[in-house]
């Protein structure tokens, strides 16, 4: 990640939001200062759901076969005490799975 805030915009992004800014003003006939305060929460919220993005991926990318495991385990243990129905035997049986094949 950009070690710079995110707060703290760089010379070319703070130019090319008052570039966008003024874009929209001309398309909506609202003011520069309506605008931005919108412009920076869809921004922040943008960024916000790219760190949560990576953040649940990297898990994937970086755990080992103990945490999948217990993880695992821990979805399953969430399903128990549940009123989920449970398949029959014949519901089960790789002839009902495949019909066409037997």
């Amino acid at each position: 990640m950009n070690p710079r805030s995110q707060d703290t915009p760089t010379p070319n992004s703070s130019l090319e939001l008052e570039k966008i800014v003024g874009a929209l003003s001309k398309i909506t006939s609202r003011s520069p200062e309506e605008i931005k305060p919108h412009l920076k929460a869809l921004i922040e919220g943008l960024n916000q759901t790219k760190e949560d993005d990576l953040a649940a991926s990297s898990f994937y990318v970086t755990s080992t076969h103990e945490q999948w495991s217990a993880e695992f385990h821990e979805w399953l243990d969430s399903h128990k005490g549940k009123d989920i129905p449970v398949l029959s035997e014949s519901a089960m049986s790789r002839e009902s799975m495949y019909p066409d094949r037997w």
